[in-house]
């Protein structure tokens, strides 16, 4: 699964990558954690990179409570889930922007945690599915996504177990694809496979990581990213 993230690009940095405008400032996110938020382009404004809440929360919910289960979308499952298939069928489709991924080894009961780069792209998407909640007067708007995953790699698998998840990440040639409205449901979801081992690579970090805020305040430095023995 993907249940922490990284987004540090400049605005210069993504604008060099997508034709888009952002329309808020950056702020770099070394540990991107649920409800806190991620930079998107979605399939109905392409022309814009926004920013939405990590954790999807379905229009239909009672309020913007983030349930666990729905920060990724099992791709083999979207279908045939009430929260996702509507999404996926009326092309609530995005690109969710991140230049890293988390995951953690827990193998030895401890929760050891790796970061995982692409060896030849600093900045990349994952494909994402997003939905729009408003409050009964209308006056509170929650945009959310969540991202879209598959099963590991042998790569992410050394680190846990093949048999776990990681998210899908979307060659260049692909990722208008996944926004593109005229595309059919099958022929998007065939995009939702392991990214190839030899092109990326992960490496251990320190456990400072493991926690998304201390004391209220969010641990979000750049010295998170180290590889542990640079700590």
């Amino acid at each position: 699964m993907c249940a922490r993230y990284t987004m540090t690009k400049a605005e210069k940095d993504i604008l060099k990558q997508y034709n888009v405008k952002i329309p808020n400032p950056l702020e770099p996110n070394y540990n991107l954690a649920p409800t806190q938020n991620g930079l998107v382009i979605t399939a109905d404004e392409p022309d814009i990179a926004q920013q939405m809440h990590f954790g999807l929360v379905p229009f239909w919910a009672a309020d913007t409570k983030l349930n666990i289960s729905t920060l990724n979308a099992r791709s083999e499952e979207v279908l045939n889930k009430k929260t996702y298939a509507p999404l996926i069928i009326k092309h609530k489709t995005c690109l969710v922007l991140a230049d890293s991924f988390y995951e953690w080894d827990r193998k030895s009961g401890k929760s050891l945690p790796y970061r995982f780069v692409l060896n030849d792209r600093e900045l990349f998407a994952f494909p994402g599915l997003w939905s729009q909640w408003k409050s009964k007067d209308g006056n509170h708007v929650y945009r959310s996504f969540t991202i879209m995953t598959t099963k590991a790699n042998e790569t992410v698998g050394k680190v846990h177990d093949p048999k776990f998840r990681m998210p899908v990440i979307l060659h260049p040639d692909e990722e208008m694809m996944w926004l593109d409205k005229t595309l059919s449901v099958t022929d998007r979801l065939k995009l939702c496979v392991p990214y190839p081992d030899d092109q990326m690579h992960g490496y251990r970090v320190s456990t400072a990581m493991n926690a998304a805020s201390i004391k209220g305040v969010v641990n979000n430095n750049s010295e998170l990213l180290l590889p542990l023995n640079s700590n």
